[in-house]
């Protein structure tokens, strides 16, 4: 093979392995990215608007109202204690599929001595909810207060969703005592034609209107099912006087 030949072939490669990276360029261009991006400043993909939406987190995380948390009350007895928390929602269009949150306890001189479990739930829009540790240990020290805290959410952990109603209705509610032991007894009654899943929580009190006992029960209800149910309530260490019946997923 001559000169003239090997060059010809060496300009005639560099020539087209030009074109090929320049075309393949092109086509990348016109093709676009495979995976969604949310952080290019530019509503493509499926984005509902710029950044957000279809598989980018919902464009209402925008306008996000933060969550709010209320005091949180616990209930000391003979050999336990039961934390009462809860969290708010105030979100109309928005959902969080995955929540973690645990407790902080504080001795009598506000010195922070014991934590919880982190624990993780779901929250739906426009609702509140109770968080709950039922019977816990009773600590050795006196407890000034108890705090409750909330991992901060990641933005894919919002879901947007609309508010959904209970279909669940609950009659012949009464306090009832059996063996010593303080129950709340009631009939639920499943309006709708979807299986429910709640979690059934029963606060008790005394006839001060102060809360001293609390308790809840998990349920499965069919389609149109009626079912009486019992939630069981601790050693209460004062008589109960009446009570207040929740439904929460």
């Amino acid at each position: 093979m001559n000169k003239r030949l090997k060059k010809q072939i060496i300009y005639g490669t560099i020539i087209f392995l030009f074109f090929a990276v320049f075309t393949f360029l092109i086509y990348l261009k016109l093709k676009g990215p495979t995976v969604a991006s949310c952080f290019d400043g530019k509503k493509n993909q499926d984005e509902e608007g710029i950044d957000c939406g279809g598989s980018c987190p919902p464009c209402e995380l925008k306008t996000l109202q933060p969550l709010k948390i209320y005091p949180t009350q616990f209930l000391v007895y003979e050999n336990s204690m039961d934390i009462i928390g809860l969290i708010e929602n105030p979100n109309s269009n928005l959902a969080l599929k995955k929540l973690k949150y645990y407790f902080e306890i504080y001795d009598i001189d506000n010195v922070l001595r014991a934590t919880t479990t982190i624990r993780e739930t779901n929250l739906e829009p426009e609702i509140k909810k109770y968080l709950l540790e039922i019977k816990q240990p009773k600590p050795e020290f006196i407890i000034s207060g108890i705090k409750l805290k909330i991992l901060e959410p990641l933005a894919k952990d919002w879901l947007k969703k609309e508010k959904t109603k209970f279909s669940v209705s609950y009659y012949n509610e009464k306090l009832v005592q059996e063996d010593d032991k303080w129950k709340i007894k009631l009939t639920l009654f499943n309006q709708s034609y979807l299986t429910q899943n709640l979690e059934v929580i029963g606060l008790v009190y005394n006839k001060n209107n102060t809360l001293v006992g609390v308790g809840k029960t998990f349920v499965s209800l069919a389609s149109q099912e009626v079912k009486e149910i019992y939630i069981s309530l601790p050693s209460l260490l004062t008589q109960p006087a009446g009570f207040e019946i929740y439904f929460q997923q």
